[in-house]
């Protein structure tokens, strides 16, 4: 029987969910299955000549994106190839999703925050008008709407959107707002737990009390939020569950994903810990 090989796509697996995603699809393959790992980041190739490249030369079953769109053209010419498309955490016509529930998962941290007291709460999130953007748009709109059923808005300058989700651009959101004096006493940090251990660092290096002078939220559930000092309140996904969905999608359902692209989302969950 001929080895199942699956493209496995994402801007950049140096970031901590790309990376953890990998893990566990590379954890769920079963023997005859086989990964081809595709960074679109970087590359003299564009995103859509690097996959294009790819369907050709080793006719993949399946594409699988962490993150990342591929334009509508490249997942055309996938699912004619007979490889269906599926998108970790984004969508785009033509091809299926796997996701969590983004919008409730920014409502569960907008209302937590909301109703523990806080009245001036900012967030951190990924660039939101861009392509990939998409989760970042809904983790924030669904903050903004619980804020707004609890009668509060977002202060003044209280978002800040970054480019890559690291350590380091939530230790330099966390400067920014303390630096522009905006008051803020919560943050919601849409960007990822990654991101929000590095507002974290910036807090202590400044004599900020977490959370009794500000509470921080964060999105993911990684490993390392627990052991964070203060442990990190955040957004549970269940990436293990949903990986493994992507790539039994991709494997064993690929003749009615090519008919039929679906939707699967799951549900987040709020972890309380020691920083909210």
């Amino acid at each position: 029987m001929p080895e199942i090989q699956i493209v496995v796509a994402a801007a950049n697996f140096a970031h901590t969910f790309p990376a953890q995603m990998l893990t566990y699809i590379q954890g769920a393959l079963k023997p005859g299955q086989s990964i081809i790992q595709c960074s679109t980041t970087g590359m003299v190739d564009s995103e859509k000549d690097r996959l294009e490249k790819i369907l050709i030369k080793s006719s993949p079953a399946a594409l699988i994106g962490i993150c990342v769109k591929p334009d509508i053209a490249t997942v055309t010419k996938y699912v004619q190839a007979g490889s269906p498309v599926v998108l970790i955490d984004e969508e785009i016509a033509g091809a299926s999703t796997v996701t969590s529930d983004n919008h409730a998962g920014g409502y569960m941290a907008g209302d937590y925050l909301a109703k523990t007291g806080r009245k001036k709460i900012a967030a951190v999130a990924g660039r939101m008008h861009v392509d990939g953007g998409y989760n970042a748009m809904m983790r924030v709109s669904g903050m903004v709407k619980a804020l707004e059923d609890n009668s509060l808005t977002m202060p003044e300058g209280g978002l800040i959107e970054v480019v890559s989700y690291s350590y380091n651009d939530g230790a330099e959101a966390m400067a920014k707002f303390l630096d522009e004096k905006r008051g803020i006493d919560a943050v919601f940090c849409a960007a990822g737990d990654m991101c929000a251990l590095g507002m974290l660092k910036t807090a202590r290096e400044r004599g900020i009390k977490i959370p009794e002078d500000i509470a921080i939220i964060g999105y993911d559930d990684l490993a390392t939020a627990r052991t964070s000092k203060p442990a990190l309140t955040t957004i549970k996904q269940p990436l293990e569950n949903m990986a493994i969905a992507a790539l039994n999608m991709a494997v064993t359902e690929r003749t009615e994903l090519l008919i039929k692209p679906k939707k699967v989302i799951f549900n987040p969950e709020l972890i309380k810990r020691a920083s909210a």
